[in-house]
This record gives structure tokens, C-alpha cells and sequence, in this order.
């Protein structure tokens, strides 16, 4: 009898974390998907030079609430929302690097999602140099 009562209570300790393990899981998969981006890259001719692409952001919460839109580049805000669950972004961006854009709360450094802007070259740098001798 001692058996079956431990062996039950094994069983109900091993439902009780995988119960745990899954919530965990799903509420980190609430905050995916909160931010996205297009395009997701930005394609410049040389590594190293300035690409410019107009960018379109897009968002969404599960609560109203006083968000704003902040990149990589700089310290303040992109756009703010008032009481808003959804929200939209366009502009021109010019970056040499990648760059990441993120939802906070206003008054907040809680980043409620991010989104990359990748720099992709048609032609990387060449680290060799030009004036190497070559014998034929």
C-alpha cells in the first residue's frame, strides 16, 4: 500500500512541474510575435557603407496600455502610443549596422518585444590589399 502511495505521489509532484514547465513556456510565447519588422534586412553595395531602406513596424499587445517604439541608434522614444493594443511605424531608416528596435511601457526599460534590422552587402570588404606584388 506504502508503494502505490508513494509511486502516486511521484506521479502527482511530475504533473504538477511538466503543468509548470508548460505555463512558463506559454507566457514566454506571449511576448514573441508582440514586434515585427519588413523587410528584415537592408542591403547596402560595399560592407561599411550606408544602407537606406524604409522600414515598416508593426505591434501588438494583449492590453491597452502607453507603449513606445525605441531603436539601437538613439536614446529616445520613435513613437509613442496612447492607450493603444496595436500599433504601426514607417520610416526611411540609414544604418551602417544592424539595428534592433523594441516596445517598451512608457517610463519603462521593460522591453516588451524587439525586432532586428539586418545589414547585408552585395560586395563584403576585402581585407587583402590592393598594392601586394604579384609575380605572374
Amino acid at each position: 500500500m506504502k508503494v502505490h502511495s508513494k509511486a502516486t505521489k511521484s506521479l502527482n509532484i511530475f504533473i504538477v512541474f511538466v503543468i509548470s514547465i508548460l505555463s512558463i513556456n506559454a507566457s514566454a510565447s506571449e511576448t514573441e510575435g508582440v514586434i515585427s519588422i519588413s523587410p528584415k534586412q537592408c542591403i547596402a553595395l560595399n560592407q561599411g557603407s550606408l544602407c537606406y531602406v524604409d522600414i515598416e513596424i508593426t505591434w501588438s499587445l494583449q492590453e491597452q496600455g502607453n507603449y513606445c517604439l525605441f531603436s539601437s541608434q538613439q536614446e529616445s522614444s520613435l513613437q509613442c502610443w496612447q492607450g493603444k493594443r496595436v500599433g504601426d511605424f514607417a520610416r526611411e531608416i540609414v544604418a551602417k549596422d544592424n539595428v534592433v528596435f523594441s516596445l517598451k511601457p512608457q517610463n519603462s526599460k521593460i522591453i516588451l518585444g524587439s525586432a532586428k534590422l539586418e545589414m547585408a552587402w552585395v560586395y563584403k570588404k576585402n581585407n587583402r590589399s590592393h598594392s601586394t606584388w604579384r609575380m605572374f
